[in-house]
């Protein structure tokens, strides 16, 4: 946990700048209170059609990210909004993202493929999966053709990796995930497994099925560490230097806002703090055992809820 402190307390001494965090800070609120109030996300974009969506939502993500970056041009942070290469590789990412979010044609070829009573379980496995698919391959094939020579592979060598102050990490946000998970907005979104009727038709007890989906839950979060903390951390530095954690923080917590505002609020700290971590330490793996472990506490505490055991 030192060592953690320790990269927080440099990174934060170094790139902390009162005009520019403070305007970013503007700018997350207005754009939370906006969410929250009009629930754009899950009432305007989520309903658009196919390719409509996914244009939609390559907009909102472009306000999401590049207004950081204009904010941190205004304030004297750095010059890279002049560099050709930025908006390369941010509009690929940002593109593959939408992708990834609004998976536009998915639902229709399942409908078409899948029986009815496994459909609403194919679209939960899609949409937990298609990260790995529509964001770590393209990528990955990106890194081998423009950034090999960077030596970090998106974070994913693991060189110089301690687990321990994740795990204990993990222990220390327990208590907390206890607390929140009395809010009614957690017990109406956790746990995010719904009981179907797949497994009943596959003749599979529900427990399997349920144990299928949590895999491919927790696969979702290795794609997110990969595209969030890998590539828009570690993948941008070169460019955006520590400010990369910032521009990627505030695009993380509009990925939030789907979910309850307490946990959109929490995730501008937590996705700070991890890629704070993956720029220090090169390497995304403490990020993606914190995130699939929080994930899983919020499923089980949630099922622990769900049936009356807490």
């Amino acid at each position: 946990m030192r060592k953690i402190r320790d990269y927080l307390v440099l990174h934060i001494r170094e790139d902390f700048n009162a005009r520019a965090y403070g305007a970013l800070a503007m700018f997350l609120i207005a754009s939370m209170a906006f969410n929250y109030i009009t629930d754009f996300e899950d009432s305007y974009l989520d309903t658009l059609p196919d390719l409509s969506r996914l244009l939609a939502y390559f907009g909102w993500h472009i306000l999401a990210y590049f207004t950081p970056i204009v904010i941190l041009f205004y304030t004297g942070r750095h010059r890279a909004l002049l560099n050709r290469d930025l908006y390369i590789r941010a509009l690929l990412a940002l593109f593959l993202l939408s992708l990834d979010r609004a998976l536009p044609y998915a639902h229709k070829l399942i409908a078409q493929t899948a029986h009815p009573q496994s459909q609403y379980w194919w679209i939960k496995i899609a949409h937990n999966v298609s990260g790995v698919m529509l964001m770590v391959i393209p990528l990955l094939i990106y890194y081998a053709v423009a950034d090999r020579t960077q030596g970090h592979f998106y974070g994913l060598r693991p060189q110089r990796f301690d687990a321990r102050p994740y795990f204990i990490m993990l222990l220390i946000m327990m208590p907390v995930l206890l607390l929140a998970s009395t809010l009614p907005g957690f017990q109406a979104q956790y746990p995010m497994y719904e009981k179907t009727a797949a497994a009943s038709y596959w003749n599979v007890p529900e427990w399997f099925a349920a144990l299928v989906y949590e895999v491919a839950y927790g696969i979702n979060f290795i794609g997110i560490e990969f595209f969030y903390r890998g590539f828009l951390v570690l993948g941008m530095a070169h460019l955006l230097g520590r400010s990369s954690v910032l521009a990627m923080s505030v695009l993380y917590c509009f990925l939030h806002f789907g979910k309850p505002l307490p946990e959109a609020i929490s995730s501008i700290f937590g996705g700070y703090i991890l890629g704070v971590i993956a720029l220090e330490t090169k390497s995304i793996w403490g990020g993606i055992i914190v995130h699939i472990g929080i994930a899983w506490m919020m499923e089980l505490i949630g099922a622990l809820h769900k049936f009356n055991i807490i």
